[in-house]
């Protein structure tokens, strides 16, 4: 078992982990692209029971992919594993545990003496392993390397890029436009005047970001210290 210290691990029980080819990980795989409707962290999960997958789900209330979502935990650099509660697509009630439990329940399927194969992420928080416990699944897997495979870093790296190439910035001077432009300069973005993928509008009380042809923001930044920086935690994740 590899040496790894998990943000949480619930007293007399453990991960276990199966190879990234094993055939029920890579159903785990499939529900991850099928099934996971957080663009940022998507994770997919299957329940197997008597040697067949009898459930799948993916995180962010298996939404599918493709939806266009701002985490209020990206933008305020939350350390990973807290604020889960700021984002209604994060709450632990979306995550892929919760999920798979809901998808075999739906199904008429009973968890307990199931196995769960987990592909996306490396570890798994309280309310989760709380909720696999009281259900009766067995034992909950991850790809043996998933802690360096899923670490927060390397999934962020593929996940935090923007999709948008243009932005206008409405309202902003002095020292704000300055440090703005900076980031996103940092980013690859292009500044532009008219057309832009995304539209920031500097107000009293912070900066709404508008997508391409949207009348409702997608986002507002609050204004304080850190706003420059939080822009550009917004415009990473469109």
């Amino acid at each position: 078992m590899p040496n790894i210290e998990y943000p949480y691990m619930p007293a007399g029980r453990f991960l276990k982990y199966a190879a990234v080819d094993d055939p029920f990980m890579v159903e785990a795989s499939k529900a991850r692209e099928e099934c996971a409707g957080d663009p940022l962290y998507p994770v997919g999960i299957v329940m197997v029971k008597n040697g067949q997958v009898v459930a799948r789900a993916g995180n962010g209330f298996n939404r599918g992919p493709g939806k266009v979502h701002v985490c209020p935990r990206i933008v305020l650099d939350c350390p990973s594993g807290t604020g889960y509660e700021l984002c209604d697509l994060h709450d632990a009630p979306g995550h892929s545990e919760r999920m798979v439990l809901q998808a075999a329940w739906e199904a008429g399927v009973d968890p307990a003496g199931a196995d769960v194969y987990m592909f996306g992420h490396w570890w798994a928080c309280e309310p989760c392993w709380t909720a696999l416990i009281e259900a009766g699944v067995r034992d909950l897997y991850v790809v043996d390397d998933a802690h360096e495979r899923f670490s927060r870093d390397k999934v962020y790296g593929e996940t935090l890029t923007p999709s948008v190439r243009t932005v206008s910035l409405v309202g902003f001077d002095g020292e704000i436009l300055e440090a703005v432009c900076g980031q996103l300069g940092e980013l690859g973005l292009e500044q532009v005047d008219q057309d832009a993928d995304v539209r920031c509008v500097m107000e009293g009380d912070g900066v709404r970001c508008f997508l391409k042809d949207e009348i409702e923001p997608v986002y507002k930044v609050e204004s304080g210290d850190h706003l420059a920086r939080q822009l550009r935690n917004v415009l990473r994740q469109l």
